[in-house]
């Protein structure tokens, strides 16, 4: 059995080592995955299987620039997967063929049912990367040894082990059973057993065949005869009969042993016996000479029995018939065969540290480790991170991480899972300026304003009069998760009363609300070039673009095309002088 387990081993490192080549299944046109369920497994027995998928070329009127193979999770212990174009890490062209192939191979260690998960990328155009997975079903039964007289299923795993049993030799008349672990069982189909300490167990069935012993007459003794035979002038010349319960004669033991005394021994053919009387009828052989044959008695004993002596008289003469006999019982057959559960022991449970905390912000990470000796794989959500193998992870997803750690013999252990917690950031705040104002634009978070990057203290509201020259910028603090986003930088020099005066200007945005088009009309002091910015609620810029307006009136039409309904901040800024205007599209 050794030998056997380092076969298997053997060959789940050689599946792991070569790449798999697969055979694509041409007959399939419909785009998929095929076949969509997978052919059952045995454990600790290798595996083969191809899984060919047909690639679609365009979807909506969009083409697929590139189909990429990402992962294959969800495979039992000893399991690997290889696709057939992994020089180009698993990317396919469509408009050069719409198949593709992976091969799943290894030694499967450990039974069950599992659902494979096959994840494609498809990358479209102008809407970018699509996630596809495929799950597909997968089962992998125990394995079965067999003997004569039984056989075991799942005799081979780890802790604890569940065992069945099956009976080869029914209809038995007795059974015995051992399984090793201290339980004994006399059915003839027993439970199914369960060992929950690592070991070797020895399991031993006995069985006693149905039927009954055989008994055969194999010598006999005439020890004494009585003096009617002509004694002591004559010699006895001695023959018998074997007749059995029905009076039947089964034996004649003629020709006679002539002129010889009791005792005299007969070696018999091995006579059948049966479960009844038999009788035993000794005569003295005359042959005419003195009439007659003589009588010399009789005796009787039991088929199914053990030897012994039994005697018989006859009236009138003197002495007694005496009859030494000998039985060969053949005792009912008794088979005893054995077999072998090999438990293997778990590994203990792998412990996952981190280098820091598990909540944090969007673009900070963690490092998590698990330093132990055993095969190691990571998985997050319960999914397996496709050759994420080593002894740390860095992680900047939310998510449930864990790990899977194998021992030699196929045995597997779970750590508790470590749940990583990555909160947004806040958008990115924007502010403009009008006359000595900034302005913050987005709501809804603490703000922080900084001068020449030196916190200004005590200014954490939506405006900043700024009286200094130099840089300016804000940041936005989620109150709940800690997470800040900080503005771009602005350098800002502030303006005269004077200045102020010659700057300032008056907007006004008709219709409002407004669809399709609104009309920004502009009452200037001086000629000036004018911006305009519309965002969304949030800050968040939608589109930019500038025109020269003139001192006095000047009206501008905005395209709205293509806004969803809702409510918009519209920017306009002259210099260092803006007014934010809000409009209200149907």
């Amino acid at each position: 059995m050794i030998k056997r387990y380092a076969l298997l081993m053997l060959l789940l490192i050689s599946s792991m080592a070569v790449h798999a080549q697969c055979s694509i299944d041409s007959t399939q046109t419909d785009p998929g995955i095929y076949p969509d369920t997978l052919q059952p497994a045995v454990a600790n027995q290798f595996y083969n299987q191809d899984i060919t998928f047909v690639m679609i070329t365009d979807t909506l009127g969009l083409t697929i620039n590139n189909f990429h193979l990402a992962s294959v999770t969800g495979l039992p212990a000893g399991m690997t997967w290889q696709c057939n174009n992994f020089s180009n890490n698993c990317n396919y062209d469509p408009s050069v063929s719409i198949y593709g192939c992976v091969n799943l191979s290894g030694t499967p260690l450990v039974a069950g049912t599992y659902s494979v998960t096959v994840t494609v990328i498809a990358t479209l155009q102008i809407v970018g990367d699509q996630t596809i997975p495929y799950t597909i079903p997968f089962i992998v039964v125990p394995d079965t040894v067999s003997n004569p007289g039984f056989s075991m299923t799942n005799s081979n795993g780890c802790a604890p082990l569940t065992v069945s049993f099956s009976n080869n030799d029914p209809g038995q008349s007795a059974y015995l059973w051992d399984f090793g672990n201290g339980i004994q069982s006399n059915l003839e189909n027993p439970p199914s057993q369960i060992y929950n300490v690592p070991g070797n167990y020895v399991v031993t069935q006995t069985v006693t065949a149905s039927g009954n012993p055989q008994y055969f007459l194999t010598d006999l003794t005439v020890a004494s005869i009585p003096d009617n035979y002509g004694a002591p002038v004559d010699v006895p010349d001695m023959y018998f009969f074997i007749y059995d319960s029905l009076g039947s004669q089964i034996y004649d033991s003629r020709p006679a042993v002539l002129n010889t005394n009791a005792p005299h021994s007969w070696a018999l053919p091995n006579i059948p016996l049966q479960n009844g009387n038999y009788t035993v009828h000794v005569w003295d052989e005359d042959g005419g000479l003195f009439g007659a044959d003589d009588d010399l008695g009789s005796i009787s004993f039991q088929g199914w029995s053990s030897s012994g002596t039994a005697s018989g008289t006859l009236s009138g003469v003197s002495g007694s018939l005496v009859v030494n006999y000998t039985i060969l019982e053949i005792p009912v057959p008794v088979y005893t065969h054995t077999d072998t559960v090999h438990v293997f022991a778990n590994p203990s449970v792998p412990v996952i540290t981190s280098g820091g905390p598990l909540t944090f912000c969007d673009g900070d990470s963690v490092v998590l480790t698990c330093n132990d000796t055993n095969a190691i794989q990571w998985y997050v959500d319960g999914n397996m991170l496709i050759g994420e193998t080593g002894s740390s992870l860095s992680v900047n997803t939310s998510g449930d991480y864990s790990v899977i750690i194998t021992n030699s013999t196929g045995c597997t252990a779970q750590s508790v899972v470590s749940s990583v917690i990555v909160n947004p950031n806040p958008p990115k705040p924007t502010f403009y300026v009008a006359g000595n104002t900034l302005n913050c634009v987005l709501s809804g978070y603490m703000l922080q304003w900084y001068f020449q990057n030196n916190v200004l203290t005590g200014e954490t509201g939506q405006t900043l009069n700024a009286a200094q020259q130099g840089t300016y910028f804000v940041t936005a603090t989620d109150s709940a998760s800690g997470c800040s986003t900080v503005s771009d930088t602005i350098l800002f020099t502030p303006v005269s009363a004077t200045e102020l005066v010659s700057q300032s200007f008056t907007a006004m945005l008709s219709p409002n609300p407004a669809a399709g088009e609104v009309l920004l009309t502009l009452t200037s002091a001086i000629n000036s070039v004018t911006q305009i910015q519309i965002m969304e609620m949030t800050g968040k810029l939608i589109s930019q673009q500038e025109f020269n307006s003139q001192r006095g009136i000047t009206r501008f039409p905005v395209s709205l095309n293509g806004y969803s309904k809702g409510l918009y901040l519209v920017r306009i800024t002259q210099g260092n002088n803006s007014k934010t205007l809000r409009l209200a599209v149907h």
